[in-house]
């Protein structure tokens, strides 16, 4: 029988040599910060990287550690496990992640007199919103926390390749954040991370994800690409001339189109230049450099929902930018945002050279053929800011939505 936090049952022991006593019972369970892992009730807000120490009534046996461990989602996750004196300490070897459970188990712990602990298992959750806390958590299809790696956290996506580095986060951790340097030695060379799978693009899409730049790398003139999958076949998103403009591109099932396009492209700019398309119901008026200060980290959302046709582009929980795709100046309905399968050209030709895969950092994927100016090999406009917390839903989240995922992330 497993045994909550803070009950501990004693077994007895016919050896009576162990200093002094039957029995060995867990008396503590912390964090290495002191955080209590073992009260009346699970503990919140426990901090990623933290090792948790196990305080025993007697001398531990190292040999008899093979079932302590921490556990999550149903899954053990890869830690270390040593002993000194009556001390056991596990040292997670994988990345944490914020806002989930855990539980660390002791199981089969004897004493150096072979005294054995009856089983215990004390839960707590770690700081942050996590993979089960967002709006519409059972949505979600990718979720990237870059906590010092990139992980797939849903587990749908692979990493295909990735040459960034990592900064502090929003709340002040080290290594807390991916790190984007453009492109540091000419064409060819941008600081990219590149993801295959296929929950990346859904007839209702929603991307949000945080994100910290400088204006400086962004000069009038220069545009800079922050993500991307299938560029216009698919969506990106493109930032450009100090901030002034963003434009948040996605492309869009065409039925019926008289003209046989099979897609096409909702290009959305944001104080842009670009054809915004469709009927505008919110234009953001002011200066959007305003709104994206430098050094600073702020909160992107593009939010597509088919039922409605409606996109909806929000920073910082505010609604900059809706239009209804409905009513689109391109001919027929964009309904859906196309599932990579509509990846025809006109007359049902396929498109040669077109990758799927997701790319943070460019619009598209080093592989990518299908259109020259997302041609990676000759690029230097990649992404360079800081990035944080990317996740992709397969529902167009709603204002009120986008609003508590704001709040509970800042």
């Amino acid at each position: 029988m497993l045994l909550l936090a803070g009950a501990v049952a004693f077994s007895a022991c016919n050896n009576d040599d162990d200093e002094g006593t039957s029995t060995m019972t867990v008396n503590s369970i912390t964090t290495t910060d002191g955080t209590n892992l073992y009260g009346a009730t699970a503990a919140g807000d426990v901090a990623l990287d933290q090792n948790i120490l196990i305080g025993f009534s007697a001398p531990v046996n190292s040999a008899t550690l093979g079932n302590v461990g921490l556990w999550t989602g149903g899954s053990e996750v890869n830690t270390t496990v040593t002993s000194s004196g009556s001390t056991v300490t596990i040292t997670p070897t994988d990345d944490l992640f914020g806002g989930s459970l855990y539980t660390v188990r002791v199981e089969g712990v004897q004493s150096t007199g072979g005294a054995t602990a009856s089983t215990v298992e004390a839960n707590f959750t770690t700081t942050g919103i996590g993979l089960g806390t967002a709006p519409a958590s059972t949505n979600q299809t990718l979720y990237l926390q870059f906590n010092g790696s990139i992980t797939d956290v849903t587990g749908n996506a692979t990493v295909v390749s990735q040459n960034i580095s990592y900064a502090t986060d929003r709340f002040g951790n080290a290594d807390g954040a991916a790190y984007f340097n453009g492109a540091p030695t000419g064409p060819g060379s941008g600081e990219i991370v590149e993801l295959a799978g296929d929950h990346f693009l859904h007839p209702s899409t929603t991307i949000s994800f945080w994100f910290e730049v400088n204006h400086n790398d962004y000069p009038m003139g220069q545009n800079r690409f922050v993500y991307g999958t299938g560029v216009e076949r698919g969506y990106f998103l493109e930032f450009g001339n100090n901030l002034d403009w963003i434009k948040p591109a996605t492309s869009h099932v065409v039925s019926p189109d008289p003209a046989g396009h099979q897609f096409a492209t909702a290009w959305g700019d944001v104080n842009g230049s670009g054809a915004v398309g469709g009927n505008i119901l919110v234009n953001y008026e002011g200066q959007v450099s305003n709104v994206i200060t430098s050094n600073t980290w702020h909160h992107f959302v593009m939010s597509f929902d088919a039922s409605t046709s409606m996109k909806s582009i929000y920073i910082n929980g505010n609604l900059i930018t809706q239009f209804d795709l409905n009513n689109n100046e391109e001919p027929g309905a964009e309904y859906n945002m196309t599932a990579m399968a509509y990846n025809t050209n006109a007359g049902g030709s396929p498109v040669a050279g077109l990758v799927k895969n997701l790319v943070l950092g460019f619009a598209a994927s080093p592989g990518n053929t299908a259109t020259g100016w997302a041609d990676y090999s000759n690029a230097t406009n990649t992404y360079k800011g800081a990035m944080d917390d990317f996740r992709i839903w397969n529902v167009g989240l709603t204002s009120a939505q986008v609003v508590t995922l704001y709040d509970a992330e800042k």
